[in-house]
């Protein structure tokens, strides 16, 4: 049982984290220019259901609302967000993420047939074994030449995820083998929970963009929201998934976008 001391430490270390998130925001808000939106079809990669409404739920509803093009590829089953659980089992778990991310992206204006499920084990993309990390790449190749998307959104590298790393190599891997060259950029995820990783990839980056959500800020809220075992505790568990101040931080009313381009010798 954690001691008053350990308590006390415990919300000192979520203040400062919290400081330290509103310096990075302001930052940007500041340093970056305004996102234009482009009426161009679009593909959001979510290594987890979730991702995409987290770091792009604006940005999506935005576009669908203008009747533009958007799809949505999430690459993991989302079974792993709760090891060992008590009464939930990964096959069940990833079942309930998979109806939360249909809920999700409906209420984003997602047509249905523009949600592609790639059902990679969750937890395992960084020990992907070189034949399954080839068919991956085969499966992600083969979406793109087929939507043939002039904006790609995935989140950035590195983002304090694994995960999240590891996709982006996917996507860039799968980009290179096709004769697509969409605008890249990258959305932050838990970049957000490491400040050091927000600023570097600040410092990093030639060209950062803003995002008002303005009216769409409620759909993304229910969209959020949809992901009920992610942002709610999941029975006997106390807390949620995320950490609550991280979520607090995608209720905010502006995204944040960083370009990446592709090096120059890529085909």
């Amino acid at each position: 049982m954690p001691t008053p001391f350990h308590s006390r430490r415990r919300r000192a270390k979520l203040f400062l984290r919290q400081i330290a998130i509103e310096f990075c925001g302001g930052l940007l808000r500041l340093a970056s220019k305004p996102f234009v939106l482009r009426e161009e079809t679009t593909v959001v990669i979510a290594p987890h259901q979730d991702d995409e409404s987290l770091g792009c739920g604006g940005l999506i509803a935005r576009k669908r609302n203008e009747g533009l093009p958007v799809h949505v590829i999430f690459i993991t089953d989302g079974s792993a967000s709760h090891p060992g659980h008590s009464r939930v089992t990964p096959p069940e778990l990833a079942r309930l993420r998979r109806a939360e991310a249909m809920r999700a992206t409906a209420a984003l204006g997602v047509e249905r047939g523009n949600v592609h499920f790639l059902d990679e084990p969750d937890g395992t993309l960084n020990t992907i074994s070189p034949e399954r990390r080839e068919a991956l790449v085969a499966r992600l190749t083969a979406l793109v030449a087929n939507i043939v998307p002039r904006e790609i959104f995935l989140p950035c590298h590195p983002d304090g995820s694994s995960e999240h790393d590891a996709t982006f190599g996917f996507v860039i891997d799968a980009i290179r083998r096709t004769p697509v060259r969409p605008d890249i950029w990258q959305y932050p995820v838990w970049s957000w929970w490491n400040p050091l990783l927000m600023l570097r990839r600040w410092a990093h980056s030639k060209d950062c963009r803003r995002l008002p959500l303005e009216d769409y800020r409620q759909g993304k809220l229910q969209a959020i929201d949809s992901y009920q075992t992610q942002v709610l505790p999941l029975a006997p568990d106390t807390a949620p998934s995320l950490p609550l101040a991280l979520i607090e931080v995608f209720r905010e009313d502006t995204e944040f976008f960083f370009r990446y381009d592709l090096p120059p010798d890529a085909p």
